[in-house]
């Protein structure tokens, strides 16, 4: 009875450290594919057309891109629709991205050193899995491609934020849908088409201004720091901090530059899938809303300006001398609840 029991005893750890095995397997297999999507792009070349539609409270904006990547990180996009950016077209190469607009025949040159910042994307995962909660989902077929899919549930609101269409072979993300907090699509982004292939001409990713264009300086980005004390030392005013963020949203960067000659502090918050940044200067420097028709909202005797594009939102308001502008990826509702803490 001892040596059957003792055998017993033996096979149902087995079977336990089995069925052990295969939960943890099931855990990671989808924290890994969100891994892989990470790092597909740096060594998968490919051609295709991507369309990206932003739905608002009111409208909803499409961009349809020819679009040209070669590993690891050459890229052109070339825009096909709407009518106002047609034949405009941006080159990518590392930190550089190259911005040709051919109404104005220019081609405006920025640098910002977080696109080619591999330790930051891996630190950005890593937050994702601290907040978010992958989970497999029915995969379809995406521009001719098997794709499994990735629902990203936030941990503690139980919310769906995204959802990847990831090609099952060589997990490049094929589609993704963005949703706001009431559960609606805030953006879409999808490939029309794909052709994987190595053979690119290095011609296509030239940044040599075309005959007859100006090149012109862009914004050259500061590599945000987590000194935020020092960051702060150098705004050369006192700034406000909000008390009462989302849970899983940490400050994780800041920068002081000078904007359009205004110093201004920019202070960075994200769960590693969403950020908030809040911009103060205390010169008078408002927002830029750019082609957006900004709207009113009322909050502890502030009216504050507001827009919506996609799942975006900017709000901006001016309170105690200073001059405020929060844009995150949250509803309007939320970006004030954040907006009454800050001072």
């Amino acid at each position: 009875m001892f040596v059957r029991a003792l055998a017993l005893a033996f096979a149902l750890t087995f079977i336990a450290g089995d069925l052990g095995t295969a939960r943890a397997a099931a855990a990671t297999a989808p924290a890994q594919l969100l891994r892989d999507t990470v790092d597909a792009p740096r060594t998968i070349s490919y051609v295709g057309q991507i369309e990206t539609v932003r739905f608002s409270s009111n409208r909803a904006n499409a961009t349809i891109v020819r679009i040209e990547h070669r590993a690891p990180e050459l890229t052109r996009r070339w825009y096909l629709a709407p009518e106002s950016l047609y034949g405009d077209y941006i080159i990518t190469s590392g930190p550089t991205s190259y911005d040709f607009d051919a109404r104005a025949s220019q081609v405006r040159v920025s640098h910002n050193p977080l696109m080619d910042d591999q330790v930051a994307a891996a630190y950005s995962l890593n937050r994702v899995l601290d907040n978010y909660r992958p989970v497999l989902a029915r995969g379809e077929i995406i521009a001719g491609r098997q794709t499994d899919s990735l629902l990203l549930v936030n941990k503690f609101t139980g919310e769906r934020v995204m959802r990847l269409w990831i090609d099952a072979k060589t997990h490049l993300v094929l589609k993704k849908e963005e949703y706001h907090g009431n559960g609606a699509v805030a953006s879409q982004t999808r490939f029309e088409e794909i052709r994987y292939t190595n053979a690119i001409p290095l011609s296509i990713f030239a940044t040599e201004p075309p005959a007859g264009y100006v090149q012109v300086a862009g914004r050259n980005y500061v590599m945000p720091t987590s000194d935020i004390e020092r960051v702060i030392k150098e705004a050369g005013f006192t700034p406000f901090t909000p008390k009462d963020l989302p849970r899983g949203f940490t400050l994780t960067s800041g920068d002081a530059t000078t904007v359009n000659g205004v110093r201004t502090l920019h202070l960075t918050y994200s769960d590693g899938l969403r950020t908030i940044s809040l911009f103060e200067n205390a010169k008078g420097a408002a927002a830029d809303f750019g082609n957006l028709h900004p709207q009113t909202v009322s909050f502890q005797g502030h009216d504050a300006q507001y827009v919506e594009d996609g799942p975006t939102t900017l709000l901006a308001w001016k309170e105690k001398g200073l001059y405020f502008a929060l844009v995150g990826d949250l509803l309007r509702s939320d970006l004030v609840e954040i907006a009454k803490s800050v001072t």
